[in-house]
């Protein structure tokens, strides 16, 4: 009868992982069962084999003394270990420092303390299930600030979530960007980022591998129409215009609301500004792709052309309420437009739904993306930071978009394969022809 083979298999314990530290435990497969084929085996003295039994019994109980003392040590020293009313019981502090040493001793790849440690802090914030709480380190706070800021090195493009794939989705190229010399298009998915696979990654993990210092290179796999584009973009400084404004034919003024970041007041301003200098006599406020910002921001730019009212209100796990309302001082009677789609997110959504409860824009394009609720901000010491989700957004209507979104009142596609071809945009065209239909002749 063939004799069968089974892996064996080691308990972990202090001793084990002394062992694999020393190099001096193997794991291997051994036949089970296995019989010796020398006949003369059986026929040891009886004096030897007692004297390997004593030898056994005293090793036995010389190991038992040895884990005793371990044990002792634990139980003595390691309840000064967690700090009183901690959440960390000696149980879980210990737990943490032997799946430590696992890694060390058996991951093929250094990991090093200070990984470790990382990924412990983001998944304490992960464990909510709920992705906007969440964790940056030092040097996660430096990307975030520069985009924040307006001003940062990269290839000048606008990436954003594709819910309908697993890539990243170039939602937009900046004029005379380092992009747009490489060829890179509206429209592409990034495949690859120096050789990294990115599907399933977030848009910030992408935007981490593709930007680096002035000067160097990335190499970017593209995906345009189903064919794979390879381009190698060299890095510059990038100065992101959160606000854009041109005058269109037939008097529209169209306002591009690209982010809520702290530069996009004044250049809102600036925008509202130069549009009543044109006298034109209807804007669009296109806020596609826009990913939202800060919640003063987005009420600071309502309050510079909205009537008196509420803008938003929010409320806390406590159930305080704050409301934040607008004057009317600088209310502009004009026939309005605002283009969506399922890109516009957080404050994107708190300025459509003022404008559309209140009754002073007409919706155009498609359900915004959902996200009605704020997060607050904790500074480390150490310079990394904590994102928490403290409270939701409602409308003056009294409504929270969160994971609903804001339903358009004309509901149009873009037809991407048109806009490729020859920047095509159906639904900034039919937002022109609402736009139309609401102003005076």
């Amino acid at each position: 009868m063939d004799e069968k083979e089974t892996l064996t298999q080691i308990e972990i314990t202090d001793e084990t992982i002394k062992n694999l530290e020393e190099g001096t435990v193997e794991i291997k497969a051994e036949p089970s069962g296995q019989k010796s084929s020398d006949k003369s085996a059986g026929r040891k003295s009886s004096k030897k084999n007692i004297a390997k039994f004593l030898l056994g019994m005293v090793a036995g109980m010389l190991l038992s003394l040895i884990i005793l003392v371990v044990v002792a040590f634990i139980l003595l020293f390691g309840i000064r270990i967690a700090p009183k009313n901690s959440f960390l019981s000696n149980a879980a502090i210990y737990k943490i420092n032997l799946l430590r040493t696992i890694l060390n001793v058996v991951y093929y790849e250094d990991v090093t303390d200070d990984e470790v440690l990382d990924g412990i802090y983001r998944g304490i914030m992960r464990s909510t299930g709920d992705k906007y709480t969440v964790y940056y380190s030092a040097d996660d706070m430096k990307l975030t600030n520069a985009s924040w800021e307006g001003k940062f090195y990269g290839i000048g493009a606008v990436l954003t979530t594709d819910p309908a794939s697993s890539y990243t989705l170039i939602d937009s190229v900046e004029l005379g960007s380092p992009a747009e010399k490489a060829g890179v298009k509206a429209g592409d998915y990034i495949i690859e980022v120096d050789g990294t696979d990115v599907a399933g990654m977030s848009v910030t993990e992408v935007v981490k591998l593709v930007r680096g210092e002035k000067d160097t290179d990335v190499n970017l796999v593209l995906a345009r129409k189903g064919e794979k584009v390879e381009v190698t973009i060299t890095r510059g400084e990038i100065t992101i215009d959160a606000v854009y404004y041109e005058k269109m034919e037939d008097g529209i003024g169209y306002i591009q609301i690209a982010s809520f970041s702290d530069a996009a007041t004044e250049q809102f301003i600036d925008a509202l500004n130069q549009s009543k200098k044109d006298n034109v006599k209807g804007i669009i406020i296109d806020l596609r792709g826009n990913p939202g910002g800060g919640l003063d921001v987005a009420v600071d730019m309502c309050r510079q052309f909205m009537p008196a009212g509420l803008i938003v209100y929010t409320e806390d796990k406590q159930g305080k309420r704050i409301n934040y309302t607008c004057d009317g001082s600088k209310q502009w009677d004009i026939p309005m437009v605002v283009l969506t789609d399922e890109n516009s997110a957080s404050a994107s959504e708190i300025m459509t739904a003022a404008l559309k409860d209140s009754g002073v824009a007409t919706i155009v394009g498609k359900k915004t993306y959902g996200k009605g609720v704020y997060q607050s901000v904790y500074p480390i010491p150490d310079g990394s930071v904590v994102k928490v989700t403290a409270g939701k957004f409602y409308s003056p209507n009294g409504e929270c978009f969160h994971q609903i979104g804001i339903e358009p009142d004309v509901e149009v596609d873009l037809d991407v394969d048109a806009y490729l071809e020859d920047e095509t945009d159906t639904q900034l065209d039919k937002a022109i022809e609402v736009l139309k239909s609401k102003m005076k002749p």
